[in-house]
């Protein structure tokens, strides 16, 4: 299994990760706390950011593809 997931701050996945999630889950905690809203309403917007990371860890991953045969 050369393919081993590295879990630390130099994994661009990883980073790209915190990047999208953290603000959302602060905005989620905000809106749960702050507004009167129904929580059907902050529990769906996680879905946002992960849409973005799954479809740019797509192209990543396919980034890399590509130049691994290129080389």
């Amino acid at each position: 299994m050369s393919d081993r997931f590295e879990l630390s701050f130099k994994n661009k996945v990883v980073r790209m990760w915190l990047l999208l999630m953290i603000p959302t889950v602060i905005v989620q905690i905000c809106l749960t706390q702050f507004t009167a809203l129904p929580r059907e309403i902050p529990a769906l917007i996680p879905a946002i950011p992960l849409t973005i990371f799954f479809i740019w860890l797509y192209l990543h991953k396919r980034k890399q593809k590509k130049e691994h045969f290129v080389v």
